[in-house]
């Protein structure tokens, strides 16, 4: 398909599409849809040098494939991948939104976001738990209903945090966020916070 020099968008949505034609996308693109496409796992599409959406969930993508991504994306879904995990995305400095939800996503992996990120969607990510973000001094929003994130993880948050929903979390209790002075929403329904963590909230 490279001879479609002016090809913007593609949905390929529940489609039979495999990696050697994704390797072979023209480099326009700008958006592309791969959602349940089970017969990719390992394309290299680091010549999509103007793409910037992706969306890859309940696919089988695995680390190989995420690394390739060019440094052009703005947003990315891999939501419900279950077969990747340890990626490394800090090269996509131009990142602005990612949602890892119920996805194998490790620490490791968190620890590498490009620090351009503004919203994260980590809602159950069984496998991790202890990361630091820190370095995410634009982010804006972060979502983990239900994932294992401990203490020591949120009290990393950088102060640029405006939002954050981490409902029927149940391993958070005495975290510190009294540095996050720009946080105007908290969502913490059916969470174990103690009296230390919410006499921690910014004022």
């Amino acid at each position: 398909m490279r001879h479609l020099v002016n090809l913007k968008q593609i949905d390929c949505r529940k489609s039979s599409i495999a990696d050697e034609a994704i390797n072979n996308l023209p480099e326009s693109l700008e958006t592309i849809n791969l959602t349940e496409c089970t017969n990719i796992s390992s394309f290299n599409i680091h010549h999509l040098v103007n793409l910037k959406e992706i969306d890859v969930s309940k696919s089988p993508i695995t680390d190989t494939a995420i690394d390739s991504f060019p440094d052009s994306v703005e947003k990315i879904d891999f939501t419900q991948c279950k077969n990747m995990g340890n990626f490394n995305i800090r090269h996509l400095v131009h990142l602005k939104q990612i949602v890892c939800s119920q996805s194998r996503i490790t620490n490791a992996a968190v620890n590498r976001f490009p620090k351009s990120l503004e919203i994260i969607h980590l809602s159950d990510c069984y496998n991790i738990s202890t990361f630091d973000i820190s370095h995410l001094v634009k982010l804006k929003k972060i979502f983990f209903y239900q994932t294992p994130i401990h203490d020591s993880s949120i009290n990393t948050f950088p102060p640029s945090v405006d939002e954050i929903s981490f409902c029927s979390s149940q391993t958070i209790r005495n975290f510190n966020i009294s540095h996050l002075t720009n946080l105007k929403t908290m969502q913490v329904s059916y969470s174990s916070l103690t009296n230390t963590a919410l006499n921690s909230f910014p004022k």
